[in-house]
């Protein structure tokens, strides 16, 4: 904020680089703080700057996007920004059912024999991608699949497919970048729920994972951890043994600003999986009582509901 204070008041004309850094910042950082109308002000500041193109202006989409999906919950909005954006960086996806279905569909398949033909040591020596556009194009689709998710809604796992896929072919195709273990752990998922296909599930999940451990970057890690340890290790592993790395991924997680998927490990880790082990109920309504307030001070609002239903169960017991 002292920075933009410092700013001439035809900074966009004469400091244009410094300019958007410099708002770019101020968004995402009031947006992890929770001071939304804040952050709406500097990312609405930079998008009505004409003379900056869609790829400058992806940190602010992603502080704006972020907002949308994890504090207001509004996923279809969050996904509808993302296709817009998309379209403008030249990536398109189909928006006729039919098309939408058959694509999705043939993607998967696609993508799961791919991961299966390529030899494990692979997983170790990706490339980095490095391409800017490429970059941006990977987030907002990853930002697609994330959001398409948690609507919940049947339609939108269409678009959960075929975000997933492009990202996890394009690691393949080109190099793996920051949350490219992220979408493998995804993709992992679908393996399980979609395709039915436990053994799969668990070899995809693993690729997901040596993949993490080789990224230069922590970012990812709790989301890759939240997915694997709540969607796919558990049918294959003992509980006890995902504890320590839900642990360590919260912690990781805030670290690296990732406070949405921090407290789901939070979640599994102080509640859920303790409870499902069998550990007495006292701890775990205290557990619940010191995590929820985590929650709402950090306004993770999905989060904190799912465990206030749950410290009820727990009251009723």
């Amino acid at each position: 904020l002292k920075g933009i204070n410092m700013l001439p008041s035809n900074a966009w004309d004469s400091h244009p680089d410094v300019t958007l850094k410099l708002f770019s910042l101020a968004a995402e950082a009031e947006g992890y703080l929770g001071h939304l109308d804040k952050m709406e002000s500097y990312y609405n500041e930079v998008l009505s700057q004409t003379s900056i193109s869609t790829l400058e202006k992806k940190n602010v989409y992603m502080a704006k996007l972020q907002s949308m999906a994890n504090t207001e919950l509004r996923y279809e909005a969050t996904v509808d920004l993302c296709l817009g954006v998309l379209e403008d960086l030249g990536c398109k996806i189909p928006r006729g059912k039919v098309s939408r279905t058959i694509e999705a569909s043939t993607l998967l398949h696609q993508t799961v024999k791919m991961i299966k033909q390529t030899p494990i040591e692979t997983f170790d020596t990706l490339p980095e991608l490095t391409d800017p556009s490429k970059l941006a194009t990977m987030d907002f689709l990853h930002k697609i699949a994330d959001s398409s998710c948690l609507t919940g809604e049947k339609p939108f796992l269409l678009m959960y497919k075929l975000a997933v896929t492009r990202v996890v072919q394009t690691t393949l195709l080109h190099g793996s970048f920051d949350v490219s273990g992220v979408v493998l752990a995804m993709l992992g998922w679908m393996a399980m729920f979609v395709l039915g296909d436990i053994e799969t599930a668990r070899y995809i999940g693993e690729r997901a994972l040596q993949v993490q451990e080789k990224s230069k970057s922590e970012v990812g890690k709790a989301k890759v951890f939240t997915f694997l340890s709540t969607f796919i290790f558990y049918h294959v592993k003992p509980l006890q043994s995902s504890l320590k790395p839900l642990l360590e991924s919260y912690q990781s997680g805030m670290r690296t600003g990732d406070k949405s998927y921090a407290m789901w490990c939070l979640l599994y880790h102080n509640v859920f999986f303790p409870f499902m082990i069998g550990k007495p109920l006292k701890l775990i309504e205290e557990q619940c009582q010191a995590s929820i307030s985590l929650m709402l001070d950090l306004k993770e609002l999905e989060q904190a509901a799912c465990l206030r239903s749950f410290w009820q169960l727990c009251l009723n017991l």
